[in-house]
């Protein structure tokens, strides 16, 4: 085999093995496990998230959001989640993770939580 055929093998195999390792970090969902507080853009109140995480799905309690108090059920995917409440209404729209901090809507109004602890 030549040299040129030799390099061209190894640097495709390389490449493989490099997309490889970044498909499977992209799909590994974030860990939103812990005590998220924040507020609404509107700011009256602080919110507080209880979450617990098991692979993809999220399970949690939402406390100071008013007639949206309650438990929550949700899945995550990448840093994307999305709850819905435990009495049948809609899930909200995706919240962004984003290290230590979600952000995105809840019942129409932008919110920013941040974990306070895991």
């Amino acid at each position: 085999m030549t040299k040129l055929k030799h390099s061209i093998l190894l640097l495709l195999g390389l490449s493989i093995v490099m997309l490889a390792a970044y498909a499977g970090a992209q799909s590994a969902p974030t860990n939103v496990s812990g005590t998220w507080t924040g507020s609404t853009t509107r700011g009256a109140t602080t919110l507080v998230l209880d979450l617990k995480q098991d692979g993809q799905k999220v399970t949690g309690t939402l406390s100071g959001a008013g007639t949206d108090d309650g438990p929550v059920t949700g899945t995550i995917s990448g840093n994307i989640i999305r709850l819905k409440y435990d009495d049948g209404r809609e899930t909200t729209p995706s919240l962004n993770v984003k290290g230590d901090q979600i952000e995105g809507l809840l019942s129409g109004t932008q919110i920013i939580l941040r974990r306070t602890s895991k």
